[in-house]
């Protein structure tokens, strides 16, 4: 009699206890009630390797870069050259399609557009490329995996195959298809001011300047002084694959002069080589013995590591 009084108050006190503890939506309520800020509960962003993910209800998650996974491969998803070819997948892993290139504004530095062969499952025309702001991944949750060889985005097929899809090449001058790209993303994930113009100066939309490339028409650019003397070639560009941000061209110079990484803002583009048909090539604008003295790297790979970037940046005064 007494074991059964005592297992009934153990009983009463053990529910008296939970009772005052807060959790899930009453918890919560009990918080704001106090005036607290309740915790919001986080949805986890997309994986690369077949985690399930939620169907989004809205935007993506906000987010101030893409993540990078392994943290421990980073380097080499420096280099452009290594982006070229990566999946991209969406909510669940599913494969939407494959990056055959991306659209660089050289002027801003930073990757635009990334240019993907839609997998067959989106039904879209044979052909067709679709062109989606690399924002989608760096400021939408995205992920760049090193891996897996991918870029996880956090939308599902539907959103991703109801993009605008060009037929392969899409010419980028005249840029009259890029209204069309944005008005659209601009309704299914957060995009930034980054577009095809060059926002420095007194840009306006009527006066702006338009400095983009595709990556691979960039690899292999020749790089020319004031007069037109080839100076060297593009075989690579180091970029922040958190932001899309490039940093530096690997330039090959002539005459065995060996590899050295060039800014970005120490090269331009002539109008000339923009024209539809062109081919793109660079023009240093810096005196051509700084080039040549600038410190010679061992190879592309090196050029990625954080050493050769401190010491370009300090040589260049970056």
């Amino acid at each position: 009699m007494k074991r059964n009084w005592y297992r009934m108050m153990l009983l009463v006190a053990t529910l008296a206890l939970a009772a005052c503890q807060p959790g899930g939506a009453k918890g919560t309520a009990t918080q704001a009630a106090q005036g607290e800020t309740p915790v919001a509960e986080t949805v986890a962003p997309p994986s690369a390797d077949n985690t399930p993910a939620p169907t989004p209800t809205g935007p993506p998650p906000q987010s101030n870069m893409a993540a990078v996974q392994p943290a421990d491969r980073r380097e080499e998803l420096t280099r452009l050259t290594n982006l070229l070819g990566f999946q991209v997948t969406g909510l669940n892993g599913v494969v939407l399609g494959k990056i055959t290139d991306y659209v660089i504004n050289t002027c801003e530095t930073y990757i635009i557009y990334m240019v993907i062969e839609p997998h067959a499952a989106l039904n879209l025309a044979a052909g067709n490329r679709l062109v989606i702001p690399f924002e989608a991944a760096t400021i939408n949750s995205g992920i760049v995996n090193a891996e897996t060889k991918a870029i996880a985005l956090y939308l599902g097929p539907d959103s991703v195959a109801a993009g605008p899809a060009f037929p392969d090449p899409l010419a980028l001058f005249p840029n009259t298809w890029e209204e069309g790209v944005r008005a659209y993303w601009k309704e299914v994930v957060r995009v930034g001011k980054l577009s095809s113009a060059c926002q420095a100066g007194n840009s306006t939309p009527e006066n702006a300047i338009h400095k983009i490339a595709y990556a691979t028409d960039l690899l292999g650019a020749e790089l020319k002084d004031g007069n037109g003397l080839l100076l060297g070639t593009v075989t690579e560009a180091i970029l922040a694959p958190e932001t899309g941000k490039l940093a530096f061209y690997v330039v090959e110079l002539t005459d065995s002069q060996g590899l050295v990484l060039v800014p970005l803002a120490k090269t331009n583009i002539p109008k000339e080589a923009l024209e539809p048909g062109a081919t793109i090539e660079l023009v240093l604008l810096a005196d051509t013995g700084q080039l040549l003295g600038a410190p010679k790297l061992d190879s592309a790979e090196a050029a990625s590591t954080d050493a050769a970037l401190n010491t370009a940046r300090g040589y260049w005064g970056q």
